[in-house]
């Protein structure tokens, strides 16, 4: 199988900010000098961006920059989000008009896609869930939800793939499409095509789930269509550099990518609020081609032999080998 392609979102290499410290803990970055600085980048070779990145930036501009520094845009990403209108929904909001505006912000980045040359567009639906007990209507909730999603897909058909995300809570205390399972169920009934699933590492982390199951699960119905890399200690979206905190979830999380034979982008989805994100995406990519010549190293066959008994101990006699020798 080949190497994996790696590609940067272009907030890894901004400033983050926290809610508590909302300016951020170092200097203002423009979007100018992200791109700049993910061409400086070893092992990158795109990017992922925001379509609300184009407001006051251009398209033009944003394009001739990333080809400039010799990458593509892998995913243009969806902000229905990140403004107050969407404070209680968004695709699933019960005021058409707040419905519609978030659903034409799906068409427009399937429209900006296709300017930038990218294959996809993704909807991590963050307003979409709910805080309390009764906030909602969970049956008039889905309805629009699926409805809100294909109408989005309709508008990327045939050419472009549409890649839903999943979160467990953040920025609600219930993101409705919360784990793999929910994300597939969505998905199929949308039942296009050209609509699969995104997986977060530190998403799935972070719902309990074994990351590499994850990618299992997906790809039996091929629906995974993208990978977002970072770590996590497990109970929150800590978004730390890949491969820094859980080495060997991540080592089996790349294993089923391969067996699988996932050959999409893995773009880093990291939040390096105190560090400087230039710095830590380099890591992270050295990290991941790391850990990718040790899933080289796997005896396979003695793998799939100690994973029959069902033993522990069996397989990781087989994996220990790759870490220690």
């Amino acid at each position: 199988m080949s190497q994996p392609k790696f590609s940067v979102g272009l907030w890894v290499l901004g400033k983050c900010g926290d809610r508590f410290c909302l300016s951020g803990y170092g200097p203002d970055v423009p979007l100018e000098d992200q791109i700049n600085i993910a061409g400086r980048l070893d092992g990158l070779e795109g990017v992922e961006c925001h379509g609300s990145d184009f407001d006051d930036f251009g398209v033009a501009r944003y394009a001739d920059l990333v080809r400039e520094q010799g990458l593509v845009t892998t995913n243009v990403n969806t902000n229905v989000w990140g403004f107050a209108k969407y404070a209680l929904g968004a695709f699933t909001h019960t005021d058409p008009k707040v419905r519609q505006t978030a659903i034409d912000e799906g068409k427009r980045s399937c429209e900006l896609a296709r300017q930038v040359d990218s294959p996809s567009v993704a909807l991590w639906l963050g307003a979409d869930g709910f805080d309390y007990p009764w906030q909602i209507d969970y049956v008039q909730h889905l309805e629009l939800l699926v409805d809100g999603i294909r109408q989005v897909a309709e508008e990327a058909s045939p050419d472009l793939r549409v890649g839903v995300e999943y979160k467990l809570k953040e920025p609600r205390t219930h993101m409705t499409i919360s784990t793999s399972g929910t994300a597939l169920a969505i998905v199929q009934e949308v039942g296009m095509d050209n609509v699969g699933c995104t997986v977060d590492y530190g998403h799935a982390l972070m719902a309990q789930e074994d990351p590499g199951l994850a990618v299992a699960l997906l790809q039996r119905h091929g629906k995974l269509f993208n990978v977002h890399f970072n770590d996590a200690w497990g109970a929150w979206d800590d978004d730390m550099i890949a491969g820094s905190v859980n080495p060997n979830l991540t080592l089996e999380f790349l294993y089923y990518c391969k067996k699988t034979g996932y050959d999409g982008w893995y773009g880093l989805d990291m939040f390096p609020y105190r560090e400087d994100g230039g710095a830590a995406a380099q890591m992270a990519v050295d990290n991941l081609q790391a850990l990718w010549t040790k899933v080289d190293e796997i005896d396979e066959t003695a793998l799939a032999a100690a994973q029959q008994t069902m033993g522990a101990v069996e397989t990781q006699k087989v994996i220990r080998k790759v870490w220690f020798g």
